[in-house]
């Protein structure tokens, strides 16, 4: 059997990598990335860390929301509009480079007709719930391995606003 036949270890390394290697849109007008998916990814930890969200099913809540346009506001240099939410949470399942790396799933509702929802009512309409790898979900609720995580993630996507974005996540330590 040949390596790339063979399964890999879902493991603190392997989620490292995940977030290293988030497929995100680059505005080649401005010559940015946008960090919208990261700043998602990093919303969720958030939550998951301060007891918000408990269980593997990431529901699209005014909390979970909130959060995001908190990392936003530090993150980006535009105003918040409802795209800027939705459509990372609806494209996260597939926003990891050349299909590899798959952590974020949809849960979609039974009213969903295909297309991508780019408003957050179209969004609660289209999608019950997001979740996680399990291995991935069971990583984070381990603060040393959670903290791991956040650390790539900052590092990694958010090295001009480390400072503020650390003293933002551990602002809402439980």
């Amino acid at each position: 059997m040949s390596s790339e036949d063979q399964q890999e270890v879902k493991d603190l390394e392997y989620y490292c990598r995940c977030i290293r290697e988030i497929k995100v849109y680059t505005n080649t007008k401005l010559g940015v990335k946008c960090r919208n998916q990261p700043t998602l990814l990093l919303s969720v930890i958030h939550l998951i860390a301060n007891g918000t969200i408990a269980e593997n099913k990431i529901l699209i809540t005014e909390d979970l929301i909130n959060v995001f346009k908190k990392y936003w506001s530090v993150s980006s240099d535009t105003s918040f509009k409802n795209s800027d939410f939705a459509l990372p949470f609806f494209h996260l399942k597939n926003g990891q480079k050349k299909g590899k790396y798959k952590f974020w799933h949809l849960q979609y509702s039974s009213e969903y007709d295909g297309g991508r929802p780019q408003t957050i009512p179209k969004l609660r309409h289209d999608v019950d719930y997001a979740y996680l790898d399990e291995e991935m979900f069971q990583l984070i609720i381990n603060h040393d391995y959670r903290q791991k995580m956040v650390d790539q993630l900052i590092t990694f996507w958010f090295t001009k606003e480390q400072e503020i974005l650390e003293s933002i996540f551990e602002s809402y330590r439980p």
